[in-house]
Parts: C-alpha cells; sequence; structure tokens
C-alpha cells in the first residue's frame, strides 16, 4: 500500500522536485555505503546510482513497448481468426470466401 501511495504521489511532482528526492536518495544510498563526499569513492558511487536509475527507465521503456507490440500482435490474431471464421461462413453459404491476409 506504501509504495502505490509512493507512486500515486511521484505523479503529482515535478522534474525538479524528483530530481532532488533522486538526489537524495543517491546521497543516502552513497553515505549509508561508506562514502564520504568529495572523495572519488562517493563520486563513482552517485554515478553508479545514477546508471542504475537510467537502466531503470531503459527497462521500462522497453517493457512498455514489448507489451504494445503484444497487444498489437494479439489484435491482429483476433482479426485473422474472425476472418477466417468468416470467410468459412461465406465458403458454406456458398459464397465467394474472403481472403484473410
Amino acid at each position: 500500500m506504501a509504495a502505490a501511495l509512493g507512486a500515486g504521489l511521484a505523479a503529482c511532482t515535478s522534474p525538479e522536485q524528483k530530481r532532488q528526492a533522486n538526489l537524495y536518495q543517491d546521497k543516502t544510498t552513497c553515505g549509508d555505503f561508506g562514502a564520504r563526499q568529495g572523495t572519488p569513492e562517493y563520486t563513482e558511487c552517485m554515478l553508479t546510482q545514477q546508471n542504475r536509475r537510467d537502466h531503470e527507465k531503459l527497462n521500462a521503456l522497453e517493457r512498455q513497448r514489448l507489451s504494445i507490440q503484444m497487444s498489437k500482435d494479439s489484435m491482429e490474431m483476433t482479426r485473422k481468426v474472425q476472418c477466417d471464421r468468416d470467410a468459412k461462413k461465406d465458403k458454406e453459404a456458398g459464397l465467394r470466401p474472403r481472403r484473410c491476409d
């Protein structure tokens, strides 16, 4: 429930607020790993966190693309099945069956 509430609230934030929240989260994560601000380890940690977030966004976009493609494929398959049924009915009725390409 907390995740759903957080997701709902995240939708109401501005890009700057989201950036600030991400920065705060990254600073906290890197601090929890023991990296002190200003050190090369801290910089590397911050870059790693940004890369992780970027990959998460890319993965979400790819999942969305795949979902859309699967929906399109499903709609096309449904159309083809219906057309084949209609063509069979046409043939049984002595009509010229339609083409279902």
